[in-house]
């Protein structure tokens, strides 16, 4: 696809070759501004012209000046006024002008037709002009017209023609001073090199420094999204009976009679009022000692108590009462009226906390199996939103560091917390917001680090007067072996190059400038150990010295095995 290069207004033809050079296509518009110089001379036009010939590019000219469109088309460049025009493929055409020679032809040929359609004329006598009669000095007939002066402007345009002639010689100098570039390449015989390393990651910066050790660090990242659980089944819960502790207690003086006595499973008890029935749950050792220094010889082996558990007989709302509500004992052996056996005094019942867990039968709201799967497939599609979430803002807190990420996918998690925890299916359950929270981890470390390290085990193997040669590193990736989430990583690496001998490259294009390229083999061996080969390339075409200026020499280094 043809493409544009823009010219600026202070660029020498040499330049505008250059961009012509660097162009990506064979096909080249060059936008020439107004002002500049590089195409106003015939010279820089066939200097133009003959590179894109030799190159096998096809260059056209954009510009708005009649002498540069002028001079373009009579070197046979495409000339287009405008960069549209040029976008459009609507060429600049030659003037339709005819030159002075052209209407001199035309005329004549106008003249003779003329001549020769017309009839011929009768014969008339000729009369000789006044001034033939008699000649003047240098042969000139008297009172003839003499020759016109030679005009001025033709002697004032002589110093012109030096001027330019002068440009021209400048223009061709300074383009063989500066247009001319080269590039050097010497083939060296290098010493390869590799290594393999074991790099291991901390994120204590001391260790870091340690040779093969890199600081690592570990980011965090948390993010969380909730959503209504909203229960659609339905239940009927059966009723449940009341709950509740009594103790015993005596409130006669001396000690209770009859002591101890057991509690029976099924034992009743009721409410003052007899309304409410509560039995004994279990079978309980009842031991009422006032003197604790008593209980062994009154209880025995059993230490002493006085609480026993009831429920309310039937499964009902009603059976919580309130404390101090279940005071009849019907077995109470005092109440069978033996003043004798209990000294007139009684035993006592109560319940000092209220009876609890009764309820009667009622409709509720449950979880139903339909609403946990839908629940659990929220989710999970709410996990993965919040898993690209927390990975993204990892990638942004690493800051263009590498993940420490093991084969089995240690040194970088993402875990999640469901708040509150899903009920069972068919478990009562109130529409509720559950909440998920991810948590991320990573350990990151900056591959800089890792490759200077690498450089630094390959320096290592480099002989005193060699170094490593520039640019040709082959770092492989390295692989993370094993990580962990506190910032430890292992890492494995393997890395080659060539040592080479040390070179002065600015001394050598120095050494290089100005000089025949054919000398160039010999002077790079003069300055450079073990070199093979040294070839030369110059640009735009073969001269027979290198540019006088080292900046447009540019030397190519290339290695083969050393024999040894």
């Amino acid at each position: 696809m043809p493409v544009l290069v823009q010219a600026r207004t202070d660029d020498e033809i040499a330049d505008v070759i250059e961009k012509v050079r660097s162009a990506r296509d064979s096909e080249v518009g060059i936008v020439l501004p107004r002002g500049n110089r590089a195409l106003q001379t015939p010279l820089n036009a066939r200097l133009l012209s003959q590179f894109s010939r030799q190159q096998g590019r096809r260059t056209a000219i954009v510009s708005d000046e009649p002498r540069v469109q002028e001079l373009a088309r009579a070197h046979g460049f495409p000339v287009y006024a405008s960069v549209p025009a040029f976008e459009r493929g609507i060429e600049l055409g030659a003037p339709n002008v005819q030159p002075p020679s052209t209407y001199r032809s035309a005329a004549s040929a106008a003249t003779a037709t003329a001549v020769q359609e017309a009839p011929p004329a009768a014969p008339t006598a000729v009369t000789p002009p006044p001034y033939a009669a008699a000649p003047g000095r240098g042969g000139q007939p008297l009172g003839a017209p003499s020759e016109p002066p030679p005009s001025r402007w033709r002697e004032r345009r002589k110093p012109l023609y030096f001027a330019g002639a002068a440009a021209a010689v400048i223009g061709l100098l300074l383009f063989l001073l500066l247009a001319p570039s080269a590039k050097v390449t010497i083939t060296l015989a290098g010493t390869p090199i590799s290594k393999n390393v074991v790099i291991q990651g901390s994120t204590d910066p001391n260790a870091a420094r340690q040779g093969d050790h890199i600081l690592t660090a570990v980011i965090n990242s948390t993010a969380s999204q909730s959503f209504q659980a909203t229960p659609s089944g339905s239940s009927t819960l059966p009723p449940t009976p009341a709950h509740a502790t009594l103790v015993f207690g005596w409130n006669g003086s001396g000690q209770p009679p009859g002591q101890p006595f057991t509690v029976h499973q099924g034992d009743v008890f009721q409410i003052s009022d007899h309304s409410i029935t509560f039995l004994a749950t279990q079978d309980t050792h009842v031991c009422l000692v006032k003197d604790p220094s008593q209980a062994q010889s009154i209880c025995g082996s059993t230490p002493p108590n006085n609480q026993v558990p009831v429920q309310d007989s039937t499964p009902e709302g009603k059976g919580n009462v309130p404390a101090n509500s279940i005071t009849y004992w019907p077995q109470d052996p005092c109440s069978s009226g033996n003043p004798f056996f209990c000294g007139g005094h009684d035993f006592t019942v109560t319940n000092p906390s209220p009876a609890t867990g009764g309820a009667d039968s009622k409709q509720v709201t449950v979880a139903s199996a339909a609403d946990l799967s839908s629940w659990n497939t929220q989710i999970t599609q709410i996990e993965n939103n919040l898993t690209n979430q927390i990975n993204n803002d990892l990638q942004s807190k690493s800051g263009g560091k590498s993940f420490a990420v093991d084969p089995g996918g240690n040194g970088k998690s993402v875990t999640f917390d469901v708040t509150p925890k899903l009920p069972n299916a068919g478990d009562q359950f109130s529409p509720t917001s559950i909440t998920i929270n991810g948590t991320g981890t990573a350990t990151v470390y900056d591959p800089t680090d890792v490759r200077n390290d690498v450089i630094a085990d390959l320096n290592s193997q480099v002989t005193q007067g060699d170094e490593l040669a520039p640019g040709k590193l082959n770092l492989q990736p390295c692989q993370v072996t094993q990580a962990g989430s506190d910032g430890t990583a292992i890492l494995a690496c393997s890395a080659s190059d060539f040592a080479q001998p040390i070179i002065n490259i600015a001394g050598l294009k120095s050494a290089l400038a100005g000089k025949n390229p054919g000398d160039a083999q010999k002077i790079v061996q003069s300055r450079v150990d073990r070199v093979q080969s040294v070839s030369v390339s110059e640009f735009p075409f073969g001269l027979f010295y290198l540019p006088f200026f080292s900046s447009r020499i540019e030397i190519d280094e290339n290695f083969i095995a050393s024999s040894s």
